[in-house]
């Protein structure tokens, strides 16, 4: 397996097939674990990194003028590397271990496949045995912006907000959850 990377990657910096010359005309969608990851790893809250390198109400990445990621250098490369979304990482490295990705966007996936579900049901008037159409909020940038309802979540309950981004996460999930309940 070793030979075969070596020779992936080998071929792949030849033809320039890493981060950068794919980057124009790609849309660089992240998750909210990849959102808290970039967000933690550059030092700013999840809402900062929305409202400074992402689309008002987008899970896409903003691009450069030449199309490029708003994380890409021409001398540095990518800005964010360690902690650069599964779509990133599968550039250059499709054999990267994505293990930790792919389980947060699975539980992620759960979490909006009820949301719609709930919508649906709110939108069709079905009362869930409760008499009114289930109160499931508008996602919007709520999903994303994961800083924020962890924050609310830790001050509703007294508790600080844990230093650890896997913890922040399961918070996050946490009170998604609950407020389809």
């Amino acid at each position: 397996m070793t030979d075969f990377m070596d020779e992936y990657r080998r071929r792949a910096a030849e033809t320039g097939a890493g981060c950068g010359p794919q980057c124009p005309g790609n849309r660089i969608p992240l998750t909210p674990y990849e959102t808290a990851r970039i967000a933690s790893g550059l030092g700013i809250t999840t809402g900062e990194l929305l409202h400074r390198y992402m689309a008002v109400g987008s899970a896409i990445l903003n691009v450069k003028e030449d199309g490029t990621c708003v994380f890409h250098s021409e001398d540095e490369g990518c800005e964010v590397h360690q902690d650069r979304p599964l779509s990133c990482r599968s550039f250059l490295e499709p054999a990267d271990t994505p293990g930790r990705f792919v389980e947060r966007a699975r539980q992620y996936r759960e979490v909006l496949r009820a949301w719609r579900r709930a919508s649906l049901a709110r939108d069709a008037g079905e009362t869930g045995g409760t008499g009114s159409p289930h109160p499931a909020p508008e996602l919007g940038s709520w999903i994303l912006d994961v800083d924020s309802l962890v924050a609310e979540r830790c001050a509703e309950r007294g508790m600080p907000i844990p230093p650890d981004l896997e913890a922040r996460i399961d918070i996050h999930l946490a009170a998604l959850r609950s407020a389809l309940e």
